[in-house]
């Protein structure tokens, strides 16, 4: 090998080792990047208790404002919801009470179910013993007797009921739309730490030089390889 080719090796091998020891650095665990992961597991678990507060920490005050309202609207139409169902439910026993002569003391929701079944509890006694349903009959003259005085009274309490069951579905839709709001947020948080992470790796520059020797047939020949990854 002439002197020549044999300082470009020598340059060549001193410019090349700098850049793969740099290589290998950034290869190792960076502690701001693990402390960011933490924080990031930090938002999204803040983002599952209170929609938005993940997005607030992480500086998107935007979205934040569009949880955090969300949340407030949805677990104040919950509550009012709930409050007017009681409403419903009292008016209902009241109708019952004052039409079919109802005890409301101490009765479950079936019971409120079947008071619409009959015109009286006999007739709907007579209906369980035709069924052979012995345990679905009512003790007659023990406070769950009724008689209903008209038929459409009957029809008015059972459409009622039926609102009242509308009420609580409806209830029960905000309910999973107030936790399906906590699961957005925390996705979202998710998406914004991929987001960010992507861009620190986009702005990231890394270059390799490979060096190779390789002598063919008796000729010598030098190849020099510079790569750079965006």
């Amino acid at each position: 090998m002439s002197a020549s080719k044999l300082l470009i090796v020598i340059l060549a091998l001193c410019f090349t080792l700098p850049l793969q020891a740099q290589e290998l650095k950034m290869d190792q665990p960076d502690p701001q990047i693990t402390q960011q992961s933490r924080g990031g597991v930090e938002n999204v678990l803040l983002s599952m208790l209170i929609p938005g507060l993940g997005e607030w920490r992480m500086g998107n005050k935007r979205a934040a404002k569009i949880f955090m309202g969300t949340e407030v609207v949805m677990w104040i139409s919950y509550l009012s919801t709930r409050g007017y169902i009681n409403v419903l439910q009292n008016d209902l026993e009241a109708f019952a009470a004052s039409r079919a002569g109802v005890n409301t003391a101490g009765k479950g929701d079936q019971y409120w179910i079947d008071v619409g079944q009959a015109e009286s509890i006999y007739a709907f006694n007579e209906s369980k013993l035709l069924e052979r349903d012995l345990n679905g009959r009512y003790e007659e003259g023990a406070g769950f007797d009724w008689q209903w005085q008209l038929e459409e009274d009957r029809t008015d309490y059972r459409q009622r009921r039926l609102d009242r069951l509308d009420w609580k579905r409806r209830s029960t839709f905000l309910a999973g739309g107030i936790v399906l709001n906590h699961l957005v947020s925390a996705v979202d948080v998710v998406r914004l730490l991929r987001k960010n992470r992507s861009s620190e790796l986009s702005e990231e520059r890394s270059s390799v030089l490979n060096f190779s020797y390789v002598p063919e047939q008796g000729a010598e020949r030098m190849q020099l390889n510079f790569t750079v990854m965006f």
